[in-house]
């Protein structure tokens, strides 16, 4: 008699849900990771209404390219950035180029991705860190690709990386592109150091398979039933952005270093700057619903004040979003030199006070009123000196 055994894919990525923009607001319209899938159905998208968090399925195929379009840093592959990170920092050459490639791309490289839009910007800095003279991307012709979807990620992870490049004062030319043709690329091999190292590694994966929880993916899984977590208090906890720790560290070690300033549009670049007007009411909305934590407030003495670290904002455009009375807003250019320099602004500070009108907090004393509270009468004046002049 035959057995039918239901095996379940594993999903080869790791979603953390508390960093992505849609989950913490569902008037992020956020795409990033969907944007640059290839494979059609492996990201799903919430409609707005309950869970509006993105999804990915087992139909993923680890390419990669959600990983380094999240600016939020809330996808991961299994083989995190830090082990690609150790890897290539093993086959630098100090004075030499680093070069990656993509298997379809012919001719030899010191790393061979599924994809080039597996690279972070963290990870196209790791071999300039090492002491490289130049990195460069080898790319052939995408169009016959299975994933030529995710071209425009790789693109957009080149133009950020030799940005920061020339803020870092080293030259955006140390970072390039360069065309090759279609082939199978070779990537470089370490010589092993003894002939049980395969043999030790494959028993460090089993040791981490074991203990990680997933050593037998058939069994059936026991679970107890916990009570749903509260939304409100799921958003006041702000997890790590680990792909933006990676970059600081990066850009913090690179050799040479001579910062400058370099302004870019903020649109399409993980990166902002935030201003704040008198319209804040101090209800620290945009802090609670900010996914990586950087904007913090004080309260002290009566006065309140609102702390920004620019080098954690992704641009995410939620706090701008969520604003009710729209004090807060993205200026349409960022300075990467932010990145570098971490410096935390104080926003906005000004004494507390309460709305005459609805009791609200609002902030400073010379107006006495609510921006809500300020409309509502400056309609019912508009109203009444219509009619009082004779309108209809």
């Amino acid at each position: 008699m035959n057995t039918l055994i239901e095996i379940g894919l594993q999903v080869p990525v790791r979603l953390d849900s508390t960093l992505c923009s849609r989950f913490r607001s569902t008037k992020s319209e956020c795409a990033a990771c969907a944007a640059v899938c290839p494979a059609p159905g492996a990201v799903r998208l919430g409609d707005g209404a309950g869970n509006n968090s993105a999804e990915i399925n087992a139909a993923c195929v680890a390419c990669g390219a959600c990983v380094s379009a999240c600016p939020n840093g809330a996808i991961r592959l299994l083989e995190d950035d830090q082990r690609v990170a150790e890897r290539i920092a093993q086959k630098v050459h100090v004075g030499e180029v680093f070069r990656f490639a993509c298997n379809r791309a012919e001719g030899r490289a010191e790393m061979v991705l599924p994809c080039l839009s597996r690279l972070t910007e963290a990870l196209v800095l790791e071999p300039i860190r090492g002491g490289a003279q130049r990195v460069e991307l080898c790319a052939p012709d995408c169009s016959g690709c299975g994933l030529r979807k995710t071209a425009q990620q790789w693109e957009r992870t080149l133009a950020f990386s030799q940005a920061l490049c020339e803020s870092a004062g080293l030259g955006a030319a140390r970072i390039s592109s360069v065309q090759v043709r279609v082939g199978d690329a070779e990537e470089i091999r370490l010589p092993a150091r003894t002939p049980n190292a395969r043999r030790r590694l494959f028993g460090v994966i089993a040791e981490r398979w074991k203990t990680s929880g997933d050593a037998s993916p058939l069994a059936a899984e026991v679970v107890d039933e916990v009570e749903p977590e509260p939304f409100r208090d799921i958003v006041q906890r702000h997890s790590e952005n680990s792909k933006r720790t990676d970059l600081l560290q990066v850009l913090d070690a690179l050799p040479g270093l001579n910062v400058t300033s370099k302004e870019v549009p903020t649109l399409g670049v993980p990166l902002a700057y935030l201003e704040v007007d008198q319209r804040c009411v101090a209800c620290n909305v945009c802090e609670t619903l900010c996914p990586t934590g950087a904007l913090k407030h004080r309260e002290e003495g009566g006065n309140y004040a609102l702390d920004f670290d620019a080098a954690q904002c992704t641009g995410c455009r939620i706090c701008e979003l969520a604003c009710y009375h729209q004090a807060l807003h993205l200026r349409e250019t960022v300075d990467l030199s932010l990145l570098f320099e971490r410096r935390r602004v104080t926003l906005i500070s000004a004494k507390l006070a309460k709305c005459q009108g609805c009791g609200e907090r609002i902030l400073g004393t010379a107006v006495n009123l609510c921006p809500a509270c300020q409309v509502s009468g400056d309609r019912r004046d508009s109203v009444a000196r219509h009619f009082f002049s004779g309108g209809n």
